[in-house]
Parts: structure tokens; sequence; C-alpha cells
């Protein structure tokens, strides 16, 4: 799945299928008993500007994002 991310060095919105998420990520509950993702997630390098980038997951957006 893509997921859109903004580079930090070129302030770009981009897509990418290229992210792995850190160790450590843990799946809570919020107040309204949703589910939420809590950790981050590494993108290697970059297609805007070639350099590894770390984002919280909730920086993160997802195609669903987009369509709310």
């Amino acid at each position: 799945m893509n997921l859109f991310f903004k580079c930090p060095r070129k302030n770009e919105i981009f897509e990418s299928s290229e992210y792995s998420l850190e160790l450590g990520h843990v799946i809570t509950r919020n107040e309204k008993g949703e589910r939420e993702l809590k950790g981050k997630v590494v993108l290697p390098s970059c297609p805007l500007c070639g350099e590894k980038h770390t984002y919280d997951v909730e920086n993160v957006m997802c195609s669903l994002d987009k369509m709310k």
C-alpha cells in the first residue's frame, strides 16, 4: 500500500510504498474505542532528496485519509 509523506528538505508531498515500521510500534485504543497505530515509519530513501526520513505514524497519510 502506498502512503503519502512530506519531504522535510523539499517541503513537498509524495507517494511511496518503500517504507517500514520501526520496532516497538503498538496498536492502542483511543477514547472512542477505535484502534490506532502508534510508532515511527521509516522511509529509507526519499524520492525527492535521497535522504532517509523517519515520521511519527500520525504524520503519514494513507489514501483513505485523503478521501475524508
